[in-house]
């Protein structure tokens, strides 16, 4: 597949620089769709809404990531990762610009869905960087690249609760915007552009291939994030959950016949690739349920006073502060044991954490301490993810490959998100409660960690 274009030569690129405005792409882009988890709470009073109608804020959000990680992976394969890199920037910094706008309810709405384009910026950045980068200057910036989703997640979260503490909460969102603008400038400033090359026949983008992974998508993630609300056997929920498998059973169908597939199912079902994504949305459920968690845990406690929601998001700072240090030592655990090592052993540490979590959950102070080490297998594991899928795909399908990674691991948070609501909402502000949301988290990094040591041993 020829686009046009081929990479910059890597002789002549500083990595540095590149690798470190990618990564504050990725943090940025991730830290806009996490800003409004600590306000949730609060949205119904202060935009006169049903608590309902404010959790569409986020529902909107993830639906539209879901949608927009593959398509832009696409497409970016098709007519060029930095273009569509910096359009994925724009649409998050517009985003973040409506829901500053005055605090109105369809603003807000039209703010999160242009946010959730923020959910390539990661994937997008790392098959920018395989342009120009190889060996282990690759290997260690995609590390750092990845390691940004779990480190914004948490970010993200303290980061609203503080300013939100101090400030209007639209300033939240203000300040997102700005700093989406500094991100773009910089791509566009530092990432160097593919040298052109003589023209050569331009792939077609799979239109009605879109449309339905959309659509699909969409209608199952709606089940999935609203059946706590409308009942798991209501008919809301079922008609969601059956029509979405139905159109992504068409999309299937649809994507095996046509010449230029959106995804290459071909390469996502081969055996090693398939466990991989398999185990990277295990360890998405094992980010999210921390990121869940820990916050409601420390403001309906067991036992003791409850925290201030500033309290409980900076609770989060010490888990995400382990995933960014825990970045570079996954690259090192890679280049010495073996990818498939680097992410069993992320996803043993955070079963382990997750573990102690359960065990000690009526001790909010020892809950944090154990939060470290679910941060540090975070990091290890979601710096490991990108170099397996760029060594198990052709360059010019990197782009899609590592689109549809961080689909899983949506897909997973998305699971984990209904699961910990569902445990929650039975065993509110209990011990057992809290013990089995960690429980959760602790059996899926596990057996995400088992089929980590199943890929071959060459990985």
């Amino acid at each position: 597949m020829t686009t046009g274009a081929a990479p910059a030569a890597p002789s002549t690129v500083r990595l540095g620089p590149v690798v470190a405005v990618l990564a504050a792409a990725g943090l940025v882009g991730i830290l806009s769709q996490a800003l409004l988890i600590p306000l949730l709470g609060d949205l119904p009073a202060r935009l006169d809404v049903s608590g309902e109608a404010a959790s569409w804020a986020m529902t909107i959000c993830l639906v539209a990531a879901a949608v927009a990680t593959p398509v832009s992976g696409r497409l970016a394969d098709i007519v060029g990762r930095k273009r569509v890199l910096v359009c994925c920037l724009v649409a998050t910094t517009v985003g973040s610009v409506l829901c500053a706008s005055g605090g109105h309810y369809p603003l807000l709405l039209a703010g999160r869905a242009l946010q959730g384009a923020s959910s390539a910026v990661i994937p997008l950045g790392i098959s920018a960087l395989a342009e120009i980068a190889v060996g282990i200057g690759l290997q260690r910036g995609a590390a750092l690249i990845s390691a940004t989703m779990g480190i914004g997640t948490a970010g993200g979260v303290a980061f609203s609760g503080l300013i939100a503490a101090v400030a209007d909460w639209t300033v939240v969102f203000w300040v997102a915007a700005g700093l989406g603008v500094l991100v773009t400038a910089a791509v566009l400033l530092v990432l160097p552009s593919p040298a052109a090359t003589a023209p050569g026949p331009r792939a077609s983008f799979d239109g009605i291939g879109c449309v339905l992974l959309a659509v699909g998508l969409a209608a199952v993630l709606l089940a999935v994030t609203n059946g706590g609300r409308w009942g798991w056997a209501g008919a809301p929920t079922l008609g969601c959950a059956v029509g979405g498998l139905v159109v992504l059973v068409a999309w299937w169908r649809w994507e095996r016949r046509t010449t230029e597939p959106l995804v290459d199912l071909d390469s996502a079902l081969e055996p090693r690739m398939a466990l991989v994504q398999t185990a990277s949305v295990l360890a998405g459920v094992a980010m999210f349920t921390h990121v869940l968690v820990l916050p409601v845990l420390l403001q309906h406690p067991v036992d003791g006073a409850a925290a201030t929601v500033l309290v409980a998001g900076l609770c989060l700072v010490p888990a995400g502060v382990a995933m960014m240090l825990a970045a570079p030592l996954g690259s090192w655990l890679v280049e010495r044991r073996g990818a498939r090592w680097a992410l069993a052993a992320g996803l043993v540490c955070s079963s382990a954490g997750y573990a102690a979590s359960a065990a000690t959950a009526r001790w909010p102070a020892a809950v944090v301490v154990a939060s470290v080490a679910i941060g540090i297998g975070i990091g290890l594991s979601f710096a490991t993810l990108p170099f397996l899928v760029v060594g198990l795909t052709a360059p010019e399908a990197v782009g899609a490959a590592n689109g549809l990674n961080t689909l899983m691991r949506m897909i997973g948070a998305s699971v984990s998100s209904a699961v910990v609501g569902a445990l929650l909402a039975v065993h509110a502000g209990t011990a057992a409660g809290y013990a089995l949301a960690y429980g959760w988290g602790a059996v899926a990094a596990a057996v995400g960690a088992l089929l980590a040591v199943r890929l071959p041993k060459g990985l």
